[in-house]
């Protein structure tokens, strides 16, 4: 009997080991993985999918991670693995991945070169590069300084966690990922970017002392370059200027564009362009606190397809703080201020692909938006709105950030439309014939995508509206994907109290319940054993 029970065991581990190794064998060949997050984080977007099965050429992804790294870093190196194994899984053959840790490429002669270590006139320790370090610098891929425990020392370590996406001749580079949260968006963007034929065309509009691409709006024309061929287009020196481009952005002109170069707009929507209208009422001063009137020239333009800028600046009551220098005494303070002319909604749309996830936006000194009837086949949709304790200040306008805004002053308040979009066959003013579809983005005002203002939310929010523009709307939901807050709900005191000292007193009292239970039960087969 027990040598039967001895082979029974034995036959059971076996089978269970062999049935291990045949579920590790299978999961060689096919790969999966189960998300119970809500917006499924941890699951590659529609967009990765479609792009990954749609390359025709080879793609080489380099990840260059420092082994053994401490957390988090060693949990972003985890996940780096995992997201470029479903990348090389859903690829079919046409990705390829190397995960490399630059420590164990380094020669002989590299490690004597660690060893190496001088000080420099400054007394810094400085040593030779290594040809490893060599070559990630050439390649783009930064050095970073990571605190690590080597035994009971804490010591600063050279670490690094970058990679390379390369495709035929071309590559782009994360320098360092710190942080998981957008990495699937860059990754699919930089092999888009390297796998498309060509990349979409952008081009700004200037003249009419538009907003300059170099000092009033860089950081955003710098961020467009990236994914976008950017140029600068002057329509009344350029007519054709338009004929090559999908998407044009009309950045804050202050004096009234021409009949010419309104008709050369038209006739770019008519053929199937998009574009971007930020246009202002006032041109404010924040060191004198002055403004001065705007006139454009757009509204007549733009009222067309059914969004008409509405006269007057929006404030809110929920708004961003600016610092504001006081004298007090004999010293000059910063104080920051409340300023209702910095609308700042405490979240977008979060059912619209374009604000969905987006928060911390900024929209200063924007003249509210009215939606009237669209045209025939044309959809306008409000897309950014203020809180419902917004109203609209008209000329003459007090831009002090120390008025105390009374009840008479305020008015009617409500939810006021900031930026709208309008699409499909929008008409033509000038009697173009209408070739295709257009898209049209409208806000009352450009100095949220100025320097001054320009927040990651804003970035954000920018490319969302410029990869719609250009009808890339699969990345949209990329971007901020995992970014949508998930707040608790509201409970009643009663409720709080009765889950506090449940928590408290119900748990250990269910675990004590549990016991007597068992031990009562023990008590009674023992019983019953005796007496049998």
């Amino acid at each position: 009997m027990a040598k039967k029970t001895a082979l029974d065991r034995t036959v059971l581990t076996g089978a269970i080991i062999g049935s291990l190794v045949l579920v590790n064998l299978i999961g060689l060949r096919f790969f999966g993985r189960l998300d119970l997050t809500r917006e499924k984080q941890f699951t590659l977007s529609d967009a990765t999918v479609q792009t990954l099965q749609e390359l025709d050429d080879p793609v080489t992804v380099r990840a260059y991670f420092t082994a053994d790294l401490p957390a988090p870093f060693g949990t972003n190196a985890r996940y780096v693995r995992d997201m470029l194994e479903e990348y090389y899984m859903r690829a079919g053959g046409n990705l390829s991945y190397e995960f490399i840790d630059p420590a164990a490429e380094e020669t002989a002669e590299d490690k004597e070169k660690k060893k190496d270590v001088r000080q420099d006139i400054f007394g810094r320790a400085v040593r030779e590069q290594t040809t490893v370090e060599t070559e990630l610098e050439s390649l783009g891929v930064a050095p970073v300084q990571v605190r690590v425990n080597e035994g009971d020392n804490l010591e600063v370590k050279r670490a690094y966690m970058g990679i390379v996406v390369s495709h035929g001749g071309d590559r782009e580079v994360i320098p360092v990922v710190q942080d998981t949260a957008g990495l699937e968006y860059d990754l699919t963007t930089l092999i888009r970017k390297l796998a498309r034929e060509k990349r979409p065309r952008v081009a700004l509009l200037q003249g009419h002392e538009s907003a300059d691409p170099r000092s009033e709006i860089g950081r955003a024309f710098g961020l467009l370059s990236q994914l976008y061929d950017v140029s600068v287009v002057d329509l009344s020196a350029s007519p054709q200027g338009l004929d090559e481009v999908d998407v044009v952005l009309v950045a804050g002109p202050k004096t009234p564009l021409t009949e010419d170069e309104l008709k050369a707009i038209d006739a770019f929507l008519a053929r199937g362009g998009s574009m971007a209208a930020f246009v202002d009422a006032v041109k404010p001063d924040l060191q004198t606190m002055q403004s001065e009137e705007i006139d454009h020239g757009m509204t007549e333009f733009l009222a067309a397809y059914g969004v008409r800028i509405q006269p007057g600046l929006v404030l809110d009551a929920v708004s961003a703080t600016i610092a504001v220098s006081r004298q007090q005494g004999f010293m000059r303070i910063q104080q920051p201020v409340q300023y209702p002319f910095l609308p700042q909604p405490e979240a977008l749309d979060a059912d619209n692909p374009l604000t969905r996830g987006i928060a911390s936006v900024v929209f200063p000194f924007m003249s509210p938006l009215a939606i009237e009837s669209p045209p025939s086949g044309v959809e306008v949709a409000p897309l950014v709105r203020t809180s419902e304790r917004s109203w609209v200040h008209t000329p003459p306008f007090d831009l002090s950030p120390f008025r105390r805004w009374t009840v008479d002053d305020v008015g009617e308040q409500g939810s006021q439309i900031l930026i709208a979009t309008a699409s499909g066959k929008l008409p033509s003013h000038y009697g173009a014939a209408v070739e295709a579809e257009s898209r049209v983005v409208i806000a009352g005002g450009s100095a949220f995508i100025g320097d001054q203002f320009f927040a990651q939310g804003n970035e954000a929010l920018l490319l969302n509206l410029v990869d719609w523009l250009a009808r890339d709307d699969a990345l949209l939901a990329i971007r901020t994907r995992g970014l949508k807050a998930a707040p608790l709900r509201e409970v009643s005191d009663s409720t709080r109290s009765l889950v506090k000292y449940g928590n408290i007193i119900g748990v250990p009292l269910l675990f004590v319940l549990y016991g007597l239970f068992r031990w009562r039960r023990r008590e009674a087969r023992r019983l019953s054993a005796s007496l049998a």
